[in-house]
């Protein structure tokens, strides 16, 4: 059944085939029935169905104090964007009956605001500034589904895990740091139908590019480590590879030019053609290789001063560095800190090249390694956040042994335990 995200989703045959799926999952076989409904809400069930059990249960969402909501709004980055959001978002969600939540990447609401009598009735199911809607506290919802998957995200009525949910719909988009590309909060839209609407996630996305370019202007810090000289190519997360130069100014740079530059900066004694060949595309490239490199030499010297690509070997000079190279080299001075620092994920994720790819394992391995073993909570916890550790059972349970009794973080370290407990049986 292939559905769009506009009036498919709300429409009377949808939800029935929805509650049907729902019905199905108490029988021995529900298979069949999930195979139904749209696939990032089946997953989602799944999950939800390891931590929760049942789909029947109501849930209610666990709330921080008053004192702790303060606090983490306080030094939270969505603090000072929140009148971008307002104007964007909350004005138009009024006029529509609608309200907006902004949260923090654990999946606590920070802000709600809106439509006033909305709220009063979301306030009936938990919807309430300091309750926790992560999956791992309510289910399948749209802010804990886009947290917890990393994209924008719609959900309607029945497609809740929690029954108490049903007579809303909503939509959210998750919020990135553009320094590293880690998930820093979440922006949801909910109320009936129109939380749903073809406009719903432009409205979304526009508001989330709006934080995001403040952001990138206003509110971070220079991008260029003080003790690093020259510039700095990064290419570990999320976002698009990008150069930091020395003048503090941002240029993305393209996807074949990032894997030659970090291949030669992770193998500085240089690389001759035909071991580079093999590292960036597994077959004798010949021309396309010599063409490429040339293509680069010309980028270097019209916009990196002072780094030259050398030959017989390959060879970069000058001040020029990967945040994947300062990482490996914070963990040879035992620095987990800073290396975790450096290295904002994996090196250049969508890349295919088979020297990216044996460079993205040795420091993914390298960093867990460390991690596991010398870490302090708060690094292990960071490291938490990252895609490759989200399935990652030993390093859950090391976090919730050296987690306080009273950590506030050690409800979402047991529920994780218990779902990747119970995935692996």
């Amino acid at each position: 059944m292939t559905l769009s995200l506009s009036g498919h989703l709300s429409g009377a045959a949808y939800q029935r085939v929805v509650e049907r799926a729902r019905g199905e999952l108490a029988g021995p076989d529900h298979r069949g029935m999930l195979g139904q409904i749209r696939a990032e809400v089946a997953e989602s069930w799944r999950r939800s169905l390891v931590v929760h059990g049942g789909l029947g249960k109501p849930l209610e969402p666990r709330l921080v104090t008053d004192s702790d909501l303060r606090e983490v709004r306080q030094g939270h980055p969505l603090a000072p964007v929140l009148p971008i959001i307002r104007r964007l978002l909350v004005e138009p969600a009024a006029d529509a009956n609608l309200i907006v939540a902004v949260g923090n990447a654990e999946g606590h609401l920070l802000w709600v605001e809106g439509d006033d009598q909305a709220r009063r009735r979301a306030d009936a199911m938990g919807f309430v500034p300091g309750a926790d809607w992560s999956e791992a506290s309510m289910g399948t919802s749209a802010p804990g589904t886009a947290l917890y998957s990393g994209r924008p995200v719609q959900v309607s009525r029945a497609e809740h895990f929690n029954p108490v949910v049903h007579p809303w719909s909503c939509s959210a988009v998750p919020l990135r740091d553009p320094a590293d590309g880690r998930i820093v909060g979440v922006i949801d839209l909910t109320g009936g139908d129109e939380a749903i609407s073809p406009l719903a996630l432009p409205l979304l996305k526009a508001a989330a590019e709006a934080v995001h370019s403040a952001w990138q202007e206003r509110l971070l810090p220079s991008p260029v480590p003080a003790p690093v000289r020259g510039s700095i190519l990064h290419v570990t997360g999320g976002l698009p590879p990008r150069l930091a130069g020395s003048d503090g100014a941002w240029r993305e740079i393209p996807g074949k030019h990032a894997e030659i530059l970090t291949l030669l900066t992770w193998h500085g004694a240089g690389l001759d053609g035909a071991e580079l060949e093999e590292l960036v595309y597994g077959y004798d490239a010949g021309t396309t290789l010599r063409a490429e490199v040339h293509r680069l030499r010309r980028a270097l010297e019209a916009g990196v001063p002072g780094v030259t690509l050398r030959a017989r070997p390959y060879r970069l000079e000058g001040a020029l560095a990967t945040d994947a190279v300062l990482a490996r080299e914070a963990l040879r001075r035992g620095e987990v800190s800073a290396a975790l620092g450096h290295a904002a994920g994996s090196v250049l994720p969508r890349s295919a090249a088979p020297g990216i790819v044996e460079i993205r394992h040795q420091l993914n391995l390298a960093l867990r390694e460390a991690v596991l073993e010398d870490a302090e909570i708060e690094d292990l916890w960071t490291y938490l956040a990252r895609p490759e550790a989200v399935g990652d059972l030993e390093l859950w349970m090391t976090a919730l042994k050296m987690l306080p009794v009273d950590s506030p973080r050690r409800a979402l370290a047991v529920s994780t335990v218990e779902r990747l407990e119970a995935e692996a049986r």
